[in-house]
């Protein structure tokens, strides 16, 4: 058995421009996630480890304060 479909040309060019247009989309999108990433990874770079520690310990130990606070 053989199942012949006819597809109007224009009907293919325009379901190939779709699809074209559709990948376009994903790559810019992709692109930016992309771009975004190596911000953050360039901000990254910039931090101080040593400083970022110390950072993180005030800030663990204020919270800690105030925890202490509130349950008393």
């Amino acid at each position: 058995m053989q199942l012949t479909v006819d597809i109007p040309e224009k009907d293919l060019v325009e379901f190939g421009k779709e699809s074209i247009q559709q990948e376009i989309q994903r790559m810019l999108k992709w692109l930016q996630i992309k771009q975004s990433f190596k911000k953050v990874s360039e901000g990254l770079k910039k931090i101080d480890e040593k400083s970022y520690y110390n950072d993180l310990k005030k800030i663990r130990e204020s919270s800690w304060d105030e925890y202490k606070k509130d349950i008393l």
